[in-house]
This record gives C-alpha cells, structure tokens and sequence, in this order.
C-alpha cells in the first residue's frame, strides 16, 4: 500500500506539495502552481488553512532519498516569449506553445489580471529552467 507523506527532498515550504506529487505520480511543480493558483482565487486563507492542516497531519517521508520519476515541468529556453512558463507547459503536455499562451489570454481576460499576474510570477520562482 502506497503511504502519503510530505517529502524531505522536493519541498519549497513543508514538502505537501511534493508529497502528494510522489503519491499521486504528477510532477510537484504542477501541483504547486495549481495551489498558488486556487489560494489567489480563495483569498489565500481558506487554502492557506488546508495547507497547514496538511502540514501537521502529514508524517515527514524516509530520511533516504529515493528516485521519483514523473514528467517535470521546465520554463523552456527555446520556447519563451517571457519567462519560458507557456514553453515548458507546451513541451510537457506535447501542444503548441501558442495554444497554451492563448489560454493564458483567455484567463486573464476571463479573471482579471492579478491572480494570473500572481500565479505566473510565482510560477518564474518555483518554476526550474531546463538545462539543455
């Protein structure tokens, strides 16, 4: 039985993220941006709340680092017209890099410039960039 646990090693703040990456088999990076995404779109404390829920009932993972393979997502450097995020969404998911900063459009126009401002901010942070 797979057990749920926050990660030691791919952790920005408390390893939740990480931890449910590893258990749910998707790239932490992903998970993150959707998490700063629904707390921009929550006013942070109702999301703010369940992380730190998470924190606390959530045992810290093996002291040994153990290999976790996923798809990773990477601003790209070939791809980019600002940072590289549509690029490395585009590559991951195999789409044109045009359709995905067309969505990104459509969400600003659809919720406003800040949360998709904030998001894609804190997405140039988190966000590693692809080593070639």
């Amino acid at each position: 039985m797979k057990k749920l646990y926050r990660d030691r090693w791919d952790k920005k703040i408390a390893g939740v993220c990480g931890g449910l990456g590893r258990y749910l088999g998707v790239d932490p990076t992903m998970l993150r941006l959707v998490t700063i995404l629904l707390a921009v779109f929550s006013a942070f404390l109702p999301l703010l709340v369940c992380y730190i829920i998470a924190w606390l009932i959530m045992p810290l993972g093996p002291s040994s680092y153990v290999q976790f393979d996923c798809k990773r997502l990477y601003r790209s450097q070939k791809n980019r017209k600002i940072a590289g995020i549509c690029g490395g969404i585009a590559e991951l998911w195999h789409l044109d890099p045009t359709i995905v900063r067309l969505l990104l459009l459509f969400l600003f126009v659809i919720t406003g410039v800040f949360p998709v401002l904030i998001t894609y901010l804190i997405g140039i942070v988190i966000i590693p960039e692809k080593r070639n």
